[in-house]
């Protein structure tokens, strides 16, 4: 049996159609009346919505076999086959009850509702509404989608989604689907909105909303339904983030805030020489790139001061010095190189190389004492010209330390401050000749007694010097080479002098000794004694000790 949801105009059939046929029953007795409408009138009102135009004929010819049923009964001529049809048609009506009246009314009551059931059959639609994905099926006489969902008792609220339109028209098939509204109050890291949303789960919400439940660590199961009363859902935005902690390195999703978090998360523990990157309150996004080194702990040693082991956050050796504020000398060594990469437990050794230049006073030995011929003066007698005394020189020396310790010291240059002196002695070479004898005329053996007296010049010149060495100066060189060397001309002895005139090597190269030999004792007596002359000329025989025998 098919149930209708509404007609038109909120009529009702059953009721009106009935009561309208019934008003022609006033005269009828109020118990036969009564029975009536508990029997046939109740009965074909329920029936009648199942009635079509051939069952209203059906009913009419019933009614009139009735008809004929209670005639016969009048006369006394019914036959119990007639009487059993008629009885069968109108039950639960009693045949005793039956009156022609009656039976008239009941068969116009039967065409009446049954052409009006042709009608509402014609008009009748089967519709099928679908609320929050639920569906039910209505057959309904309401012509629009609004009609049809107040005849089923749903209710649209403001928030609701309706599809069709309310005010849209349907027919027989038509689908009305209706989401209800549901307030979602969503705070995404820490911002809170407030939407209303026809989704029934989460991640439907999330959707509408174009956002993936996946970007998200919710307070809710993204599969959670959405109450119509509403649901609060909190969210912290995950983040792809890449660790590199200490030489390993790792991707996690986080839905961290900053990077003091992420370590927070990640029960990473920074130690005192550890270093991270970005810093610890920068915030997390998806590109960011968390990086942690622990510092090396390097030791430098700056000449002979060694410094302690302390972590550097410098990337070579050259960064190291610059942070320590340490530079480096021009002839100053470190090891290792200064593009060396730091590395835990390094050693940076540093020595420090420095030539400086120094002045120093040095006497200057007195030279030999000399002796010189004086005519003026009688042979065998002598008298000090000049006194000796020693001299003294400046001289620079270009010294080399390492680490503060002298390494090297070189002669750069020597200054004459005070000229030493020989002691010069006047020898006397004057002749004083005897008074001549006074000559007495004597006898011829007296004049041959002084014949040997004539003879004694000669005699006397066989007393003189030896002879000297040649020499352009009239020095004699042998002489003085035997005071100096015992005339040994290729002496050295590694005192600094060198030959039989003791010559150093400053002064022979500057006098001009290098176009015989590098040193005197490598060049030939005649050699020497060339530049000795060479010497005397610029500063006399002042440079020899043992001038005086020259």
């Amino acid at each position: 049996m098919t149930s209708y949801a509404g007609t038109p105009d909120n009529l009702d059939p059953h009721q009106d159609l009935g009561n309208e046929l019934f008003a022609g029953t006033e005269n009828v007795p109020a118990d036969q009346t009564q029975e009536f409408q508990a029997g046939v009138g109740a009965d074909l009102a329920t029936d009648v919505s199942d009635a079509d135009v051939s069952d209203a004929d059906e009913m009419i010819e019933d009614a009139s076999e009735s008809e004929a049923v209670v005639a016969a009964e009048q006369d006394g001529q019914v036959s119990p086959a007639l009487a059993a049809g008629a009885v069968a048609t109108l039950a639960p009506v009693k045949k005793s009850t039956l009156r022609k009246p009656w039976v008239i009314a009941a068969a116009v009551l039967v065409l009446a509702l049954a052409s009006v059931g042709g009608t509402l059959l014609a008009m009748t639609k089967s519709v099928t509404i679908s609320v929050d994905g639920q569906d039910q099926s209505i057959t309904t006489l309401s012509g629009s989608v609004n009609g049809a969902l107040e005849a089923a008792g749903i209710a649209v609220a403001e928030h609701d989604s309706l599809a069709p339109a309310g005010e849209e028209t349907i027919a027989d098939g038509s689908k009305i689907v209706l989401n209800k509204g549901r307030l979602l109050t969503l705070t995404i890291d820490g911002k809170q909105v407030q939407v209303w949303t026809t989704a029934r789960t989460v991640d439907d919400a999330l959707a509408q909303l174009g956002r993936n439940a996946g970007d998200y660590q919710l307070s809710a199961d993204r599969s959670r339904a959405i109450p119509l009363d509403g649901l609060a859902v909190s969210g912290d935005t995950l983040h792809a983030v890449t660790i590199a902690d200490r030489g390993t390195a790792k991707s996690i999703t986080t839905p961290a805030k900053t990077v003091a978090d992420v370590l927070k998360a990640q029960k990473i523990t920074l130690g005192a020489n550890d270093r991270i990157t970005p810093a610890l309150g920068t915030a997390i996004s998806s590109s960011t790139k968390i990086s942690i080194i622990t510092l090396p702990t390097v030791t430098i040693t700056d000449g002979t001061t060694a410094g302690a082991p302390a972590a550097s956050e410098a990337k070579d050796v050259a960064g190291l010095l610059s942070a320590a504020g340490i530079t480096l000398g021009a002839e100053d060594t470190i090891t290792p190189a200064v593009d060396t990469p730091l590395t835990e437990g390094l050693q940076v050794a540093i020595t420090r190389i420095a030539t400086t230049q120094v002045v120093v006073a040095e006497p200057i030995a007195q030279p030999a004492d000399e002796s010189v011929d004086d005519e003026t003066l009688t042979k065998g007698t002598t008298k000090v010209k000049q006194a000796g005394k020693a001299g003294e020189a400046a001289v620079t020396y270009n010294v080399t330390t390492t680490n503060g310790a002298e390494t090297a010291r070189v002669e750069a240059s020597r200054t004459v401050t005070t000229e030493a002196l020989p002691t010069i002695t006047s020898v006397g070479t004057k002749v004083v000749v005897a008074p001549a004898p006074v000559r007495v005329a004597a006898s011829a053996p007296a004049a041959a007694a002084s014949a040997p007296a004539a003879s004694e010049p000669a005699a006397s010149s066989n007393t003189g010097a030896a002879p000297q060495s040649a020499s352009s100066s009239g020095v004699n060189w042998d002489g003085v080479a035997k005071c100096e060397s015992t005339n040994n001309w290729s002496i050295n002895t590694g005192n600094g002098y060198y030959g039989g005139l003791q010559f150093d090597i400053r002064t022979w190269l500057g006098a001009g000794g290098g176009q015989y030999a590098p040193r005197a004792d490598l060049a030939t007596r005649e050699q020497q004694i060339a530049i000795a002359d060479v010497l005397y000329s610029q500063r006399g025989l002042q440079p020899w000790a043992c001038g005086y025998a020259g």
